[in-house]
């Protein structure tokens, strides 16, 4: 995998063990934040104590914010959607009401390392996790896991399916203090790059009184978060045409626009396109009363705006 440059941006995780969080000085030391949400390493569903806390502060000092689920995988695979639905409770709980986090929602699996699962079994148990996430939350999930649990369990390679997980977005952690440690992660598991890489497990970083975990991640933080809602929406009728315009995005990642009449979906476009006709003889649906024309751009990854900005002609 790449290794990090001068423009990586600096993150670190916490949980309710985190000591002496100063959020007025982090803010000027960090440029993301991963809050520990939940886990099920006790075998149940457990919230973390200072989670919603440390939600409420990260986002009152204006740091971008996301949270992780630190998931066990188990031969009953039913267990990844209890895991997956309480998850997605408790995400709402600290950020708000159908609101994931500002950064990519993470599950984190590095158990057992004991080899008592099957290789099979964890990558469907993980992969069961994700689509059920991606389905309800229509967020993309990242993969927290280690270099040394994905080479425990054969690379996560599946004979006669390959890597059925490389084209989830990846945080790997990779700890350059252990002795025969490479420099940056080697490619594993069918993955080439990484979004963000925990470097190290014992960091010393203002704002925080203890060591704590530090990593690298994307050039950019758009890289991590959904694209921006669409500014400057107008739409006019003209004859019988719909014309539609809005201000450009300037998401790193851009990918494009998806437009909507009355939550119908009726044109997508590319990240240049600032502007859309459609003749009004072409909307999918009776053609009375106003028309509400909605935007929302949408990224390389697939993330899309947080909200669809409206008008109504």
């Amino acid at each position: 995998m790449q290794n990090k440059n001068d423009k990586s941006l600096f993150g670190v995780d916490i949980n309710e063990y985190t000591q002496g969080v100063d959020f007025a000085v982090l803010t000027t030391k960090i440029d993301f934040l991963y809050l520990r949400s939940s886990g099920s390493a006790t075998g149940r569903f457990r919230r973390d104590q200072k989670f919603i806390e440390f939600a409420q502060k990260a986002r009152e000092f204006g740091i971008p914010v996301g949270a992780y689920h630190f998931g066990v995988p188990a031969d009953d695979l039913t267990t990844a959607d209890a895991q997956c639905d309480d998850f997605i409770q408790v995400l709402q709980e600290g950020f708000g009401n159908k609101d994931y986090g500002d950064l990519f929602p993470v599950i984190d699996v590095e158990v057992p390392t004991d080899k008592s699962l099957a290789v099979e079994t964890v990558v469907n148990w993980i992969d069961r996790f994700r689509k059920r996430f991606e389905k309800k939350t229509r967020r993309r999930i990242m993969l927290y896991t280690g270099t040394f649990y994905v080479e425990l369990y054969n690379n996560f390679f599946i004979p006669g399916r390959g890597y059925p997980l490389k084209n989830m977005i990846l945080w790997i952690a990779m700890y350059t203090a252990i002795p025969g440690n490479p420099a940056y992660p080697p490619d594993v598991g069918g993955w080439t790059r990484w979004r963000i890489w925990q470097y190290s497990e014992s960091a010393t970083v203002q704002g925080i009184g203890n060591p704590v975990d530090a990593n690298w991640g994307p050039n950019s933080i758009d890289l991590l978060i959904q694209p921006r809602n669409v500014t400057g929406l107008r739409a006019t009728k003209r004859g019988n045409t719909i014309n539609i315009r809005w201000n450009p995005n300037n998401d790193a990642d851009l990918l494009g626009y998806n437009l909507f009449a009355n939550n119908y979906w009726i044109g997508t476009v590319d990240a240049g396109d600032t502007d859309f006709t459609i003749p009004i003889s072409s909307l999918p649906f009776t053609k009375s009363g106003p028309i509400k024309i909605s935007i929302e751009a949408f990224d390389l990854d697939g993330e899309t705006s947080k909200a669809r900005t409206t008008v109504t002609v």
